[in-house]
């Protein structure tokens, strides 16, 4: 396709970025690539997969659904028998796998709760744009998923480790999987109306937002290569925390936890050393990237130093934009953060400009190796720009 380069509206803009994801499909999934090899994550796909469905809801554009929903039928044939999934397109149905081979699985894969968490929430939003049979079963799906699987990571003090990666149990709370997690279950109680759900996801951003600095930084929690705590500097953690703080305020009843939220987002995004620091004039200033260093809490070490890459990075910053916009239409209309927000989306709706953080880039050069991931976090952002609260599933 010939791709627009010059200023678009937001409807504009997403349809061209929705009209890109379909040429990017393969037979099974998308071109997505990584060191010149073709790459079959899961999580590579489900914000595309997102996008499209916004897309077609937002845009009246039936094509993009029924694109979108091929890969959400595909996923739930992988669910393993204990409601788990892998992290890895497997390629064979579960159906298909011997006792023997569903053992190996448990054994050397990857049945982790972060990656897993932003693909169940895509089932969730899927579950809006089919009704009947077919509607039960992804809620099914990711009721399993809830019930059997997850609930095995629940720590006692309310977050969640990882589950397995690579066949071991992760080990300690992981903020990541907070993250995806509760946004998955926060999106899931509210489409059935089943609050317990919510509650587990109150119970772990309430965990996360009690591990705060004073700087305005949350403390992130990993688990690998054994369990510590980071500085949250990284603009991917920051998404996927953000994700399940705006979708828990979404949903919560409990009034104490929505302003502890609140508190939270507000020191992160605008403290000392908060969000907007590392902003530049029109996108996020990704000099800080080469230029980590700054001291810090002692023992501790910046996310962005724990073998984070570029690229990933900078696809999920294109989804930063639709938690602005949740913030600033229904906690609080800062001026600051609304100027700036409005610069992002021309800067998201430039389609030559925002080939800078990979969106609608060339997926098989080196510098376009997340550009699928990057179009479907920026199409995240384009669609609550156009319609309030359309992600959190609101309208």
């Amino acid at each position: 396709m010939e791709i627009p380069y010059r200023q678009l509206e937001p409807r504009e803009a997403l349809k061209v970025y929705c009209d890109w994801l379909l040429e990017q499909r393969t037979d099974d999934f998308f071109r997505v690539f990584e060191r010149g090899r073709p790459m079959y994550e899961w999580y590579m796909v489900f914000y595309p997969v997102r996008t499209l469905l916004l897309g077609g809801k937002l845009l009246n554009e039936p094509k993009y659904i029924e694109a979108a929903l091929k890969y959400v039928d595909i996923y739930l044939t992988e669910q393993l028998p204990n409601g788990g999934f892998t992290s890895t397109y497997r390629r064979t149905p579960t159906a298909s796998l011997t006792k023997s081979q569903i053992k190996e699985v448990m054994r050397t894969a990857n049945v982790n709760l972060a990656d897993n968490g932003s693909n169940v929430l895509a089932i969730v939003q899927a579950s809006e744009y089919v009704t009947g049979k077919k509607r039960q079963k992804y809620l099914d799906a990711a009721r399993k998923w809830f019930d059997d699987w997850v609930c095995i990571w629940v720590l006692p003090e309310g977050g969640f480790n990882n589950g397995l990666w690579g066949g071991r149990p992760s080990e300690g709370p992981y903020t990541c999987a907070i993250g995806t997690t509760s946004a998955a279950l926060a999106a899931f109680g509210r489409v059935t109306g089943e609050y317990e759900y919510i509650e587990t996801a109150e119970n772990a951003i309430r965990f996360q937002c009690n591990h705060w600095l004073d700087d305005g930084r949350p403390i992130n929690f990993d688990s690998y290569s054994y369990p510590h705590e980071q500085v949250l500097t990284d603009f991917g953690h920051t998404f996927y925390l953000l994700e399940g703080m705006t979708w828990t305020h979404s949903v919560t009843k409990d009034e104490e936890l929505k302003k502890l939220i609140e508190e939270r987002m507000r020191q992160w995004i605008f403290g000392e050393k908060g969000i907007l620091t590392q902003w530049g004039d029109s996108w996020f200033n990704f000099m800080v990237v080469a230029v980590p260093w700054e001291k810090l809490p002692e023992g501790m070490i910046a996310s962005r130093m724990s073998h984070i890459r570029l690229g990933w990075e900078m696809a999920k910053s294109n989804g930063i934009i639709s938690q602005f916009l949740y913030y600033l239409d229904n906690i609080e209309d800062n001026p600051v953060l609304r100027e700036k927000t409005e610069r992002a989306l021309k800067y998201l709706c430039h389609p030559l400009k925002c080939r800078a953080s990979g969106v609608m880039s060339d997926p098989e050069e080196s510098y376009g190796a997340f550009a699928v991931q990057s179009t479907g976090f920026a199409g995240l952002s384009l669609s609550q720009a156009i319609k309030k609260n359309s992600v959190y599933l609101m309208d």
